[in-house]
């Protein structure tokens, strides 16, 4: 398996280097060399910023990314700024003439991502942001230590749209056997239950929040009505999108809705594998009211309820 997976990176490395080269043709045509076009787009994306902070977002030598700086300097199109916090460094900031540069190379390139894209439908479109969004997630413990994202980043919507509860599923069958050995009968209960969801959904009365980062899904959590007590199922994230708040926010919107809709209280069942679920959970004031042993997904466990009164 090692085998195959080394050998199926390298037929990739060799496919995505061929995507490369075309998109950079661009660069070709352009007075900069691919290092200095880097650097242009760094130092648009963040202004003002020190050779310092350049170095660790490029992965680039020091020597050679001061050399580029001072090539830029001498073309008048970045100028140095003093950092007072810190005297012996100085913020370095695109000029004019230096933001002119970056948008004629970004123009050009963003018309050539369109050629790449032409032809291709909507659905394909999705397709390729997703797979290079997961690529990026995964790697990125070895590249630059984290991925990129924070609260800010993630959208978080409640309209149902096609695709919404196969992926659900999808979500907590992976996390679920991925993290916690589940086997196929924990896929099968969640599908009957999202099945039973959407057969008695009300929008005004019941409510799916949906965390979509980039526009992929990360995260999902639903609040079911049952009578005039709600429900709080699927809760689920992504586990690159845990210890962001994301949880909590995702919790805070679940309470606002069930406080707006004047419910008596909410429940939910968990089981004892999920620590850190269920200390969110008491956070907000539900209470552990019920435990059992069970082998329902394939192992010994102890289903628990948590219940939530309201005054």
């Amino acid at each position: 398996m090692e085998e195959i997976t080394i050998q199926e990176i390298r037929n990739f490395n060799r496919f995505y280097t061929q995507i490369l080269g075309l998109l950079d043709r661009h660069i070709v045509q352009s007075p900069f060399t691919l290092p200095e076009a880097r650097v242009l787009y760094e130092l648009n994306a963040c202004q003002p910023a020190t050779a310092t902070l350049l170095a660790e977002k490029l992965g680039m030598d020091k020597g050679l990314l001061s050399r580029i700086l001072s090539a830029f300097e001498k073309k008048k199109m970045l100028c140095k700024l003093p950092n007072s916090e810190d005297g012996r460094s100085r913020f370095v900031q695109l000029t004019q003439e230096g933001k002119t540069a970056f948008e004629a190379i970004n123009m050009a390139a963003n018309r050539q991502i369109m050629g790449l894209l032409s032809g291709k439908s909507v659905a394909q479109k999705k397709q390729i942001v997703e797979a290079m969004h997961s690529l990026r997630r995964v790697l990125a413990d070895q590249t630059s230590g984290k991925d990129d994202h924070s609260l800010d980043d993630i959208h978080i919507r409640t309209d149902l749209q096609p695709g919404d509860l196969g992926a659900l599923i999808q979500m907590h069958a992976k996390v679920y056997q991925d993290e916690y050995d589940y086997g196929i009968a924990f896929e099968s209960y969640v599908a009957q239950g999202v099945a039973e969801f959407y057969q008695s959904y009300d929008p005004e009365k019941s409510r799916i929040w949906i965390a979509e980062h980039r526009g992929v899904r990360v995260g999902y959590l639903a609040l079911m009505q049952r009578g005039a007590m709600a429900q709080l199922r699927y809760f689920v994230l992504d586990r690159y999108y845990r210890g962001i708040g994301l949880g909590k926010r995702m919790m805070e919107l679940f309470m606002d809705y069930l406080k707006d809709k004047n419910y008596q209280g909410a429940y939910l069942w968990t089981v004892d594998e999920l620590p850190a679920a269920a200390a969110l959970y008491r956070r907000y004031g539900f209470r552990l009211t019920e435990e059992s042993p069970s082998t329902a997904f394939g192992k010994p466990l102890m289903e628990q309820r948590y219940d939530l009164k309201l005054e």
